[in-house]
């Protein structure tokens, strides 16, 4: 998959604010904290997952609910909950064996606008942190948790924007 001349083989991506649009609820004891995911962004991971792109988040969130979603779509979830996502990247590069310049990272977040600097493509969602805006690579049309995968999907296999049938020119 391929973006602007720009060979990717990872897709990392934060969370809160990027899969979902940053709310939470509370269910109750032993529920915890609650979000709500797009399941046309679950099927994007694992379209790419599926084309041979190593896909993982890589989120301050520690949530039960987002463990879940993770696990549901047998993604890799040991960096969920992290400090120091810098560190954690180079983590995720030991293990994939995975140069900078070929990691895609989408994010939203003040800590994010970091990570887009140590990576070949730093993107971020339309409604992101003023910081993130400005650090970003590429700024996404899509808003948190309005199917942002999806969109990173069409941009990396380079049929950004949709054609629409019908649609006037």
């Amino acid at each position: 998959m391929a973006t602007a001349s720009v060979s990717i083989r990872l897709l990392a991506f934060d969370i809160d604010g990027t899969l979902t649009d940053a709310t939470t609820w509370w269910g109750g004891e032993p529920r915890g904290w609650l979000q709500r995911y797009s399941v046309r962004d679950g099927e994007a991971l694992l379209r790419m997952k599926a084309a041979g792109l190593h896909v993982l988040p890589l989120s301050r969130n520690r949530t039960a609910s987002a463990a879940e979603r993770m696990g549901g779509l047998g993604l890799d979830a040991r960096w969920l909950g992290v400090r120091d996502k810098g560190a954690s990247l180079r983590q995720i590069q030991g293990e994939y064996q995975v140069d900078a310049a070929a990691i895609a990272f989408v994010g939203d977040g003040p800590d994010d606008a970091e990570v887009f600097g140590k990576v070949g493509l730093g993107m971020a969602v339309a409604d992101a942190h003023p910081e993130a805006l400005a650090a970003a690579h590429v700024v996404l049309a899509a808003r948190g948790g309005e199917r942002v995968i999806e969109e990173v999907e069409l941009r990396l296999s380079d049929r950004w924007p949709p054609v629409v049938k019908g649609a006037r020119a």
